[in-house]
């Protein structure tokens, strides 16, 4: 199985890509500039996110693509537009016009940031995007769904919580997403048959989760096996925020926090 990665020299990918070596005989990464450090199976391509015509040249034969690039915090509308939306949309057109079974589509809880944080929401919710960064995941689930609909092309939109070594805040006592369940759940995205169009949120078995994801976990037949209740103690005198995007929702928040 051939499997293409963008952004996999990046904070997640790395850790992602190192969890499933020898898993696949082809690997693609897409980078900005040579130099990555290569796994076993790794092929480098250099180039970005605007350039459609390379993407579906590296897109050939590629069973599934992993789409982790891009922005992953916030930034000025149009860093946003460029790198996470026209470059969503590249990665897309690229996929459809390569005849790629499945993309894997990095979105995140920042597309439903402006929810309260006492309020439970699963996957039907309407989204609630908390910043241009999350109207960008939005933006990119909703084309998925399009390409899905329209081409048949699969997709699995992760809804990635905080993916941190360890909970650095009292938030992240509820979206905390650990290295070790990202490295099974992209590893389910990847090789369970026939998904269809899925949205799956990315996140650990955390006894203060926000989201029900009963329904995505199955689709994918994946367990989260960590629990950021092990670290609540460092977080005693914090005070949870009052929307489930945290700092996010602040007016002046220009990024930062990730």
């Amino acid at each position: 199985m051939a499997i293409m990665y963008t952004g996999g020299a990046g904070r997640m990918g790395t850790v992602i890509r190192a969890g499933l070596e020898g898993n696949y005989s082809d690997v693609r990464l897409l980078v900005k500039s040579p130099g990555t450090g290569l796994l076993e199976g790794e092929t480098e391509f250099v180039g970005d996110l605007a350039d459609l015509d390379l993407l579906t040249k590296v897109c050939s034969d590629v069973d599934t693509v992993v789409h982790l690039g891009g922005i992953a915090d916030e930034r000025s509308f149009p860093e946003i537009l460029e790198n996470n939306i026209v470059g969503t949309y590249n990665l897309f057109e690229a996929a459809r016009r390569a005849k790629v079974r499945r993309v894997i589509f990095a979105s995140s809880n920042h597309a439903m940031g402006f929810y309260p944080s006492d309020t439970k929401i699963d996957n039907e919710v309407l989204p609630r995007p908390d910043s241009y960064y999350g109207v960008s995941k939005v933006f990119g689930e909703t084309l998925g769904r399009l390409y899905h609909d329209k081409w048949g092309l699969e997709v699995v939109s992760l809804r990635i919580g905080s993916f941190r070594e360890a909970p650095g805040e009292a938030r992240q006592l509820s979206t905390w997403l650990s290295h070790r369940d990202a490295i099974s759940l992209v590893q389910r995205a990847i090789d369970a048959p026939d998904l269809g169009y899925q949205i799956v949120y990315g996140v650990s078995a955390n006894t203060r989760g926000f989201w029900e994801n009963e329904d995505g976990m199955k689709a994918l037949d994946w367990r989260p096996l960590d629990n950021a209740e092990s670290w609540a103690d460092q977080f005693a005198g914090q005070t949870p925020p009052a929307y489930q995007g945290g700092g996010y929702v602040d007016p002046d928040y220009t990024g930062g926090l990730w």
